[in-house]
């Protein structure tokens, strides 16, 4: 698919090129121009793709602040990755040993896992020139209080109560009424 995309990009960059020659030469073959520029693309492979690289659109789905900095994005895109990894190994943990450390570690690892998952979908589909410049702010920064009072009342549960494990524990151990009749 990508050879494709650069022979699309070469001709499409020599079309002035084709259609000069093609005056030259009247109709002498529209095959063998082709066939040159499929050459020159298989022989040059770096000149065509600097030349079809203005083609391709950089996407990033960072955060806005940090591509604003100009910093790189994949040291970002490495502790998300580990985050998430971090968690199948965090959450098992807390749920076999509970501890206040252990909750603590969950807690912060779901909180800005979400975080950094729904601030990618208000990156995505809040963009100022679909909404305007005040609501991806305001989408921004209600994402932060949220995430903040809720990384906040965890730490209150895991403080002042049985803690996020044994809570969740306790929570799924809860009975329905129709069980209890049965």
């Amino acid at each position: 698919m990508s050879l494709s995309l650069l022979l699309r990009g070469a001709v499409r960059c020599n079309a002035a090129n084709l259609v000069k020659s093609a005056r030259i030469t009247p109709l002498k073959s529209y095959s063998t121009l082709v066939a040159n520029v499929q050459r020159k693309a298989v022989v040059q492979p770096l000149a065509v793709a600097k030349m079809a690289a203005p083609v391709v659109r950089e996407i990033s789905v960072s955060a806005p602040r940090m591509a604003s900095a100009g910093s790189s994005h994949t040291l970002l895109w490495t502790v998300e990755r580990i985050v998430s990894a971090g968690l199948l190994a965090v959450i098992p943990a807390a749920f076999i040993a509970p501890s206040q450390v252990l909750d603590a570690l969950m807690a912060i690892s779901v909180v800005i896992h979400t975080h950094w998952g729904v601030e990618a979908m208000v990156v995505d589909y809040m963009r100022p020139s679909v909404v305007g410049n005040v609501l991806p702010k305001v989408a921004h920064i209600a994402l932060i209080i949220i995430s903040v009072a809720a990384l906040g009342g965890l730490f209150y549960f895991i403080q002042n109560d049985v803690g996020l494990a044994n809570g969740i524990k306790r929570f799924w151990a809860i009975k329905g009424k129709d069980a209890e009749k049965a």
